[in-house]
């Protein structure tokens, strides 16, 4: 079966812009609790535009990139055109039985399937292999700014919740993997006000306001502007990095 297309397709220029990268410490961990990432055979799920690829790839890892959007790996190949990458699902992923190290989800395996995705990546890996999945989310809660965007969220995003995406401990996986371990870190970015905006256009709940979008953002605008009046923010990270052995 064909990918039909993913929901990001339309915002890759905003993706590609604006998304935060990843820190050095969540691939250090990889190495250590996945296993050496230089040489391995990886499996990207949900690979996007190439943000997780390209921190993957300075670290050695034989990389296949998989996506159901097509214009978000036509951009990252814009970016890495020697660069393999299928348009598959993760519940379907075109490879043989056993033949890949390591299998990851960078911001992307809330999408895949509770049941059909873990054993899918089963069957893909070798004995000893393993799933690395993590998530950049920002940790501003208590700040002003912070908890007047959610409450705008909440209000103008059908269906949103701010903790709709918190990261999953190891519960989710320990049914189908025989060794689950969990690591998090804190960091931050600098960014200036038009990004920042451009980053908040990128998320696909964001996008769900729809006619009231602009409303969304000058707001946004507004209150940002009042804590960090000379248009430079200061957004805090933490990412929770999974790997299921």
């Amino acid at each position: 079966m064909s990918p039909a297309g993913s929901l990001f397709d339309p915002l890759v220029d905003a993706y590609d812009a604006a998304r935060p990268s990843y820190p050095p410490d969540v691939f250090d961990a990889i190495d250590r609790l996945a296993g050496p990432l230089d040489g391995a055979r990886v499996i990207e799920i949900g690979a996007g535009t190439g943000i997780a690829t390209r921190g993957l790839r300075e670290r050695g890892a034989n990389v296949l990139a998989v996506d159901i959007g097509p214009a978000m790996l036509r951009r990252l190949r814009d970016w890495m055109p020697d660069q393999p990458a299928v348009l598959a699902r993760a519940e379907q992923l075109p490879v043989r039985d056993g033949s890949t190290d390591v299998v990851c989800a960078a911001q992307a395996w809330h999408w895949v399937h509770a049941e059909h995705g873990p054993r899918e990546v089963r069957r893909v890996l070798r004995p000893g292999g393993a799933l690395a999945v993590w998530w950049n989310n920002v940790r501003a809660q208590g700040e002003r700014w912070y908890e007047e965007q959610q409450q705008r969220l909440e209000e103008m995003s059908p269906g949103y919740t701010r903790d709709y995406r918190e990261p999953p401990m190891a519960d989710p996986f320990t049914p189908y993997f025989a060794e689950v371990r969990v690591f998090t870190t804190r960091w931050q970015r600098t960014i200036g006000i038009d990004d920042y905006l451009v980053w908040h256009s990128s998320k696909s709940y964001v996008a769900a306001i729809g006619e009231r979008l602009p409303e969304f953002l000058a707001a946004e605008r507004t209150s940002m502007l009042a804590t960090f009046p000379d248009g430079v923010i200061t957004e805090p990270f933490e990412v929770r990095l999974v790997v299921a052995r």
